[in-house]
């Protein structure tokens, strides 16, 4: 990162960087409380991602069981917020973890994954009790501790780095690095900063613009990023923000992960056109589009699991009302990977009763035997996974 490629607004905020006198560090400049309208995107793509976010949460009031939609779409968040930085786990994989204890022996990034479903639970059961107050520093330090809490006992779990951060060096010269954050002393500040002006929001009384909650993610996170305030775990935590802002104010969790997964490269890009020129226009289509991307995906997948209940349901209406055979089918929706002490637990029954729900269901080809190998004494309903293992149709592929 040279001061030459810095848009000339942002040098203020180059600082050298104690003992590397040929290296620039940037400390985060203020946060936006209002983009200036050249550099606030499409506003053709803000109305469709708007709109895309209203569908949505008018859809979710449709749903029989919502909640067990988003649970499986949080896992699947999980999988492609980690695939981004680079893990290796599948969404199978975290199922069967969490449904055998992870007494399978899967490999380590099935842990790592896990770790951020719980961040995850433990951000949005924070913003339902506490709206958006509850988005605070201390909640964000927490969040990366639990993310975190398998290293090593030095690494600073819910701490701020005490090193220097180069992101992207090319050539292996930290000069040439795509951006390099601000030094460890600037962190604090930057990030009490980020708290009170958009973590927190509210506008002031004084403000003429109100910012869009799109806008507020996008800002959120971007900044975030900016100071980049952990040694490790900062992509992961930024994008957990953006969810969390918009279940604090009312709006459904729409995940974006899968979206940013599909254009990674662009991703990375649009972030730094924020951090090295002050554009915010490319990462705020980015969003835009994500928005619109997973919204309809979140869409389509609960349309397609009420349909495969409700085919499930007619095919096990000959048992009886109470039998373990009629009433998993719907729990699939949410438990896609089962085992028989995971049922009895569900539905409160016998693991005998399980065992004997789960074998008819077996028989009707709802429910299959897992690999012994890979998934344990494990059954999974395959027509679950292969939906949500699905890549989304482009927007011009998709029914109307």
């Amino acid at each position: 990162m040279r001061r030459e490629d810095i848009a000339v607004h942002l040098r203020q905020y180059l600082v050298p960087v104690e003992g590397r006198p040929h290296l620039l560090a940037m400390t985060a400049p203020p946060t936006p409380r209002r983009l200036p309208p050249r550099h606030s995107g499409s506003r053709e793509l803000l109305i469709s991602a708007n709109a895309a976010l209203a569908r949505l949460d008018q859809a979710m009031r449709q749903w029989s069981s919502p909640d067990l939609v988003t649970r499986t779409l949080a896992r699947r968040e999980a999988v492609q917020s980690s695939q981004i930085e680079g893990t290796r786990t599948d969404l199978d994989e975290l199922l069967v973890y969490e449904a055998t204890l992870g007494l399978d022996g899967l490999p380590p990034d099935v842990v790592v994954t896990e770790r951020y479903v719980q961040a995850l639970q433990d951000g949005l059961e924070a913003v339902r009790e506490g709206g958006r107050s509850a988005i605070n520093l201390g909640l964000v330090n927490h969040l990366h501790a639990v993310l975190m809490q398998d290293m090593h006992d030095d690494f600073p779990k819910g701490r701020y780095r005490q090193a220097q951060a180069v992101i992207g060096p090319l050539g292996g010269r930290a000069e040439d690095a795509r951006f390099v954050p601000s030094p460890p002393a600037g962190i604090g500040n930057a990030m009490q900063e980020l708290e009170g002006q958009m973590l927190r929001y509210q506008p002031a009384e004084d403000e003429q613009f109100e910012l869009n909650i799109l806008a507020q993610i996008a800002i959120a996170h971007a900044q975030f990023e900016t100071i980049h305030p952990y040694k490790d775990g900062n992509g992961r935590i930024g994008r957990l923000l953006m969810p969390l802002i918009l279940a604090a104010e009312g709006y459904p969790p729409v995940y974006l992960s899968g979206a940013l997964l599909r254009s990674k490269d662009a991703y990375y890009d649009a972030l730094n056109q924020v951090q090295v020129k002050g554009n915010w226009a490319p990462w705020m289509d980015m969003v835009s589009k994500a928005v619109v991307e997973s919204a309809n995906d979140a869409i389509a997948i609960a349309e397609d699991m009420q349909q495969l209940v409700a085919d499930w349901s007619e095919q096990v209406s000959g048992y009886r009302a109470d039998a373990v055979a009629r009433r998993l089918p719907a729990l699939l929706v949410g438990h896609p990977v089962v085992t028989a002490a995971q049922v009895a637990s569900l539905l409160g029954v016998s693991n005998r009763s399980a065992l004997t729900g789960i074998y008819a269901l077996e028989k009707e080809g709802i429910l299959a035997t897992g690999n012994e190998r890979k998934w344990g004494r494990t059954y999974y309903a395959q027509a679950v996974l292969n939906r949500l293992n699905q890549l989304p149709l482009p927007p011009q592929q998709r029914p109307r």
